[in-house]
């Protein structure tokens, strides 16, 4: 299994995380295809999406690929975490090692994370095959990684600020007739589909039996997380709910 990594970080509200994405074969081909449809070289989740017709498109495909062939979930860390991770990538990396993947698992970081030195002393966890620090361009399981820490890193931001983007969702995002939504609620609740989770239900009634737990699967809250990060973290993140929220 192939696992790819990449962060988003937010200094004003205080938290970072890192965002992994699980592919069970290698994405480059299908990605490579999917990008070069648009005449694009790379998606970029820091680029502007308003009025940029094709990057949004390439979103889409982006998050539809996620949704029909990976899982993925999230570290939650403290932003005072961002110079020292080795601790909590070991916690990430051994948790999903041991608890919620199929081994031996192949790890693909973003350039800046985490330095050789660390990824060279953490290949020793047992049921890990290689950790390798690489950049987006040429490893673009990478951007999947990109995109799911931009739109749950937007999620988080929009819940801790309490003054979330509203926009309008109509025909064109399969609404007729249209709503309006929270920005990040509305990017994140479209990935909820293929969150990392355990595999039992809740319960036997909805909405019980529409819901899972994703702790050790889909979510990590670093130990460094203060307690309002942490409820925070596990009241977005910590369960998913896979019915209609419309």
């Amino acid at each position: 299994m192939n696992i790819y990594i990449d962060e988003s970080i937010h200094d004003k509200y205080g938290f970072m995380l890192l965002a992994y994405v699980l592919c069970n074969r290698d994405p480059q081909s299908d990605l490579d295809d999917i990008v070069s449809k648009y005449g694009l070289d790379e998606f970029h989740a820091c680029e502007k999406m308003h009025d940029n017709k094709a990057m949004k498109r390439l979103r889409n495909d982006m998050k539809a690929y996620v949704n029909s062939n990976c899982s993925w979930g999230v570290l939650v860390l403290p932003n005072i975490s961002r110079s020292n991770l080795k601790d909590d990538f070991i916690l990430l990396i051994e948790g999903l090692a041991n608890n919620s993947c199929e081994i031996p698992i192949s790890v693909f970081v973003d350039e800046g994370i985490i330095n050789n030195a660390e990824a060279n002393s953490m290949k020793s966890i047992e049921g890990v095959n290689e950790i390798e620090i690489c950049n987006s361009h040429t490893v673009n399981g990478i951007q999947l990684a990109d995109m799911v820490a931009a739109l749950c890193g937007v999620r988080l931001r929009e819940e801790i600020s309490e003054s979330p983007k509203l926009l309008i969702y109509g025909e064109e995002s399969g609404f007729n007739p249209p709503i309006e939504a929270e920005l990040g609620y509305e990017l994140w609740a479209s990935l909820r589909y293929s969150m990392h989770k355990q595999p039992e239900p809740l319960g036997d009634d909805m909405p019980e039996m529409a819901t899972f737990k994703t702790d050790g699967y889909g979510l990590f809250v670093s130990p460094k997380c203060s307690s309002y990060l942490k409820e925070q973290a596990e009241k977005l993140f910590g369960s998913v709910y896979l019915g209609c929220i419309h």
